[in-house]
């Protein structure tokens, strides 16, 4: 069962099917205050919905491809780098719709107090449909870019 986390998110949004359908587990477990906090932002910036994983989505118009991975990753998943951020509950991956990820990523550069103050602290660069948005430890001030791929 879901659970609203935000104004605008439920639990589900940010975990896995494999955690969701799982009944021993509970979704707040793999979900950390950054991941909310930096979707609920975005949202709050764009006046948009903000698309995290989608895959109970039944009407998604704008998403075709139902997003599974996009949030927590679990250890046996394929998706991602081995010690990716997500598996550390500590990076989504965005996307909001009819908005470019660079514009999206403009904002952020722009107005990085602002995403700082939710925890943010790196993106990934060139992303081709989503924003990578993580709260690893940087020791920098400053956005932190990493290469995509």
């Amino acid at each position: 069962m879901s659970a609203k986390v935000s104004k605008n998110f439920y639990d589900w949004e940010f975990v896995p099917p494999e955690i969701y359908h799982n009944k021993r587990l509970k979704n707040q477990w793999f979900i950390s205050k950054f991941m909310i906090d930096f979707a609920q932002l975005l949202r709050e910036r764009f006046a948009k919905p903000v698309f995290i994983n989608t895959y109970l989505l039944t009407k998604s118009s704008v998403l075709t491809n139902g997003y599974e991975n996009s949030g927590f990753r679990s250890a046996s998943t394929k998706t991602g780098a081995k010690l990716s951020q997500h598996k550390f509950k500590c990076a989504i991956d965005a996307k909001i719709s009819d908005i470019d990820p660079e514009e999206i990523r403009g904002d952020i550069r722009n107005n990085f107090a602002i995403y700082k103050a939710v925890g943010l602290t790196t993106i990934e660069k060139d992303t081709p449909t989503w924003v990578h948005g993580d709260c690893r430890h940087t020791g920098m001030n400053t956005l932190y870019e990493v290469k995509y791929k």
